[in-house]
């Protein structure tokens, strides 16, 4: 069953504070972004508030930094373990390069970025609301359009209508439950539709939104089964009360219900891997533990996914807060992007 509330995280850190903070701030975003570009290398002058809050298999946040470069290269794609798409209100100026293509973003732009795909994101200051979504959330008539680094100027009209709706819901994060957060991230991408190059009176929105909840509760069945479950695609849809082929159709934009499957086993090795509690063992027991048939099956599917060996994974540094909320926001006084991107790697099974 879904959380009635959400999770969220918050801090508030600077180098006045500690002097180790832009250097927290750093390697708890390296699994997403190498941050380069800081004034004074983060010694002095550095600061970084954030509130972040997960609806089901998203992270919405408010971020608010120094000027700084984002930098997601073709290695730390493969690397990172994560297939997210982000929208991004920009409240400042800022540079991007995508696929060699240079835009600009100006104060109250909506930005997309495929996480992908490399980029390098060049911001005067770090002033942000950002919405992180698995691609498999994402509707069907986006996932067609190239939109790495689509970006709507903040004078435009959509540009405002969707800044406005994700800045509220940035705001009152905290006092709507699972379910209505969940609503409004997905109505995030009604809104952006008729801004975007479709047509809403010929888009399947009904369709879309039906085969959205498909995927989702049909996510929740496989990812609350056993690893090693031998339960069958036909049992899954009787399970949710769907055809077999309505549950095929649901997962088509996302490659099929069968690769979701294979991919969801290799994010949890991967969370497992990255554990600050890992428990030693074989590949061969990890294998059998995740539904893999053989440890060399799973190495090699693990190294095809990430483009490094499963035994090249070092434990993550800290405790992740995984299911824990935390207990106030703004009384963490260091930096922990690494824990809402264990959330995105983990997705609903929390």
């Amino acid at each position: 069953m879904p959380l009635q509330h959400p999770l969220s995280i918050a801090w508030s850190t600077s180098s006045d504070q500690r002097s180790d903070a832009f250097d927290t701030y750093r390697d708890s975003l390296s699994d997403i972004f190498d941050v380069v570009g800081v004034a004074n290398d983060g010694r002095k002058g550095f600061t970084s508030q954030t509130n972040v809050t997960r609806f089901g298999a998203s992270v919405i946040g408010r971020g608010q930094s120094v000027g700084q470069t984002f930098v997601r290269d073709a290695q730390r794609v493969r690397q990172s373990g994560l297939d997210h798409v982000m929208m991004v209100v920009n409240l400042s100026d800022g540079i991007g390069d995508f696929d060699g293509r240079e835009v600009r973003s100006g104060g109250g732009s909506v930005q997309l970025r495929d996480l992908a795909r490399p980029s390098s994101v060049q911001t005067s200051a770090v002033d942000i609301v950002n919405l992180i979504v698995p691609r498999h959330m994402l509707p069907s008539w986006l996932l067609g359009q190239r939109f790495h680094g689509l970006t709507l100027p903040g004078d435009s009209a959509g540009a405002r209508l969707i800044g406005s709706h994700l800045l509220m819901l940035a705001t009152v994060s905290n006092d709507l439950s699972e379910d209505e957060g969940i609503a409004a991230v997905e109505a995030t991408f009604i809104i952006a539709e008729r801004f975007l190059g479709r047509d809403p009176v010929t888009s399947p929105i009904h369709t879309q939104a039906i085969h959205r909840t498909i995927r989702r509760r049909a996510m929740h069945v496989f990812d609350s089964l056993p690893p090693r479950s031998a339960t069958s695609v036909d049992n899954v849809a009787r399970m949710i009360g769907v055809s077999r082929s309505s549950l095929y159709r649901a997962f088509e934009p996302m490659g099929g219900v069968l690769k979701y499957v294979r991919q969801r086993r290799l994010d949890r090795v991967y969370a497992a891997l990255r554990s600050p509690n890992r428990q030693p063992g074989t590949i061969d027991g990890m294998a059998r533990e995740h539904g893999f048939s053989s440890g060399e099956q799973l190495a090699s599917a693990f190294y095809r996914r990430f483009d490094i060996r499963a035994e090249d994974i070092a434990p993550a540094p800290r405790q992740s807060l995984n299911g824990r909320r935390n207990p106030a926001p703004g009384a963490m006084d260091h930096a922990a992007h690494d824990v809402f991107i264990d959330w995105l790697r983990i997705g609903e099974a929390i």
